[in-house]
C-alpha cells in the first residue's frame, strides 16, 4: 500500500512540474507578443492568454492540476496566436510612384485592408480577424450578463455578480453574519464585522459582551453592565453562587423548610439573570447513617432545591442536581459543628463542557 502512495504523490508532483513548466511557456509568448505591439494587433488572444494562464496559475497554487490544465489548453494557443498575429500586424504603407516626365507627381494610395470584413480598416481594427463594430474598435462585445465586469465567457456565475479574484463569482458566507469567508475569522460562527465576523467573547457566559461587560468573570443582568445584582443572602462568585445561610430541611428529609424561601428567591434571581450559565445543585450530607441511604436523601434535596427554583422562573435547562452524600466533608464529621456544617446545600457555575 504504502509503494502505491508513494507512486502517486510522485507522479502529483511530476504533473504539477510539468503543467508549471508549460505555464512558464505561456508567459515567455505572452511577452514576446506585448513587444509585437499585440495589445494593438491581436488583443483578444492577447487577452484570452492572460486570463486563462492567471486561473491555470490560481489553481497550480491550490494543487488543483485538473482545472490548470484545462486553463492552459486555452491559454496556449491564444499565446500564440497573439505573437504570430503581432508579428505579422503593420500598417499598410501608401506608395509614391513619380511618372519619368517631368509632369507633377502623383500620388497613388492603395486601399486600406479590412481583414475581417466588418467595416473597420486593419489599421485601425484591434481585432483584425474577428469581426466586430465600430463603436468596440473593431472587437466584438462579449456578455456580461451580471455586470460584474466579468465577460460572460469566463465567469463562472454568469448570473450573480462577483469579483475578478473570485473568477466571477461572489464570495461565500457559511455563518450568514453577512461577513465574507475570505475576510471573516470565524466563517463558521456568527459574529460581527467589527470583529473580523467572530462573535465577542463572554467568559462568564451571562449573555453580556465582555466589551461591554464591567464584571466579565462574574455573571450579572444587561442592565446592570454585565455584573451580578448586590444581594443580602447570596454573592456571586466567579465558580460558585455562595450563600450566607444554609438551606434548611425537615429532618431525614427533602421538605424545604420556609425559613429558606428567601435565600433560594435570590439564588432564583441571579440565575434569571445570567440566563447563559449552568449550575449544578450539589447536596451533600454527615456521615452518621448509611452510605446509601444518605447518597439517596442529598440527591432527594438537591432536586427539591432544583424544582423550587424552576417554580421561581429558573429555565431548567440552567440546572442540574446532583447528591453525593457524606463523600465531599468541608469539616470534620467527629463534631457537632462539623457535621452542620456538612449537611448543606451549594451551587457550582460550571462549563457546558463540565456537566
Amino acid at each position: 500500500m504504502r509503494p502505491l502512495v508513494c507512486v502517486l504523490l510522485a507522479a502529483g508532483c511530476a504533473t504539477g512540474s510539468a503543467l508549471r513548466q508549460r505555464a512558464a511557456g505561456v508567459e515567455t509568448n505572452i511577452k514576446a507578443a506585448r513587444e509585437t505591439n499585440a495589445e494593438s494587433c491581436a488583443p483578444r488572444d492577447l487577452a484570452v492568454a492572460e486570463a486563462n494562464l492567471k486561473f491555470a496559475e490560481i489553481e497550480l497554487t491550490q494543487g488543483d492540476s485538473f482545472r490548470a490544465e484545462e486553463h492552459l489548453k486555452l491559454a496556449e494557443p491564444a499565446a500564440k496566436n497573439a505573437l504570430a498575429k503581432s508579428t505579422d500586424c503593420g500598417k499598410v504603407t501608401v506608395l509614391i510612384r513619380e511618372k519619368e516626365t517631368a509632369a507633377p507627381v502623383v500620388q497613388q494610395k492603395v486601399a486600406l485592408k479590412d481583414t475581417d470584413g466588418d467595416g473597420v480598416p486593419d489599421i485601425d481594427d484591434l481585432c483584425p480577424d474577428v469581426p466586430g463594430p465600430a463603436s468596440n474598435h473593431g472587437c466584438p462585445v462579449f456578455a456580461d450578463k451580471d455586470g460584474d465586469g466579468v465577460p460572460d465567457d469566463i465567469d463562472r456565475c454568469p448570473d450573480v455578480p462577483g469579483p475578478k479574484e473570485n473568477f466571477g463569482c461572489p464570495w461565500a458566507d457559511r455563518d450568514g453574519d453577512g461577513v465574507p469567508d475570505n475576510k471573516d475569522m470565524c466563517p463558521d460562527i456568527p459574529g460581527p464585522a467589527e470583529n473580523a465576523g467572530c462573535p465577542w467573547a463572554d467568559r462568564d457566559h451571562d449573555g453580556v459582551p465582555d466589551k461591554d461587560d464591567e464584571c466579565p468573570d462574574e455573571p450579572g443582568p444587561a442592565d446592570n453592565k454585565g455584573c451580578p445584582r448586590k444581594m443580602t443572602l447570596v454573592v456571586v462568585r466567579k465558580d460558585r453562587i455562595e450563600i450566607k445561610q444554609q438551606v434548611h430541611f425537615r429532618p431525614a428529609r427533602s421538605v424545604i423548610l420556609k425559613d429558606s424561601y428567601p435565600l433560594l428567591a435570590q439564588v432564583a434571581q441571579v440565575i434569571k439573570d445570567a440566563p447563559r450559565i449552568t449550575v449544578r445543585i450539589e447536596g451533600h450530607t454527615d456521615n452518621v447513617g448509611k452510605l446509601k441511604t444518605n447518597l439517596k436523601v442529598s440527591q432527594a434535596r438537591a432536586e427539591a432545591v432544583r424544582d423550587f427554583l424552576v417554580k421561581q422562573g429558573v429555565n431548567p435547562k440552567q440546572l442540574i442536581a446532583l447528591g453525593y452524600g457524606p463523600t465531599r466533608p468541608i469539616a470534620s464529621n467527629a463534631t457537632k459543628a462539623g457535621k452542620s456544617l456538612n449537611r448543606r446545600v451549594e451551587f457550582r457555575i460550571v462549563d457546558v463542557e463540565q456537566k
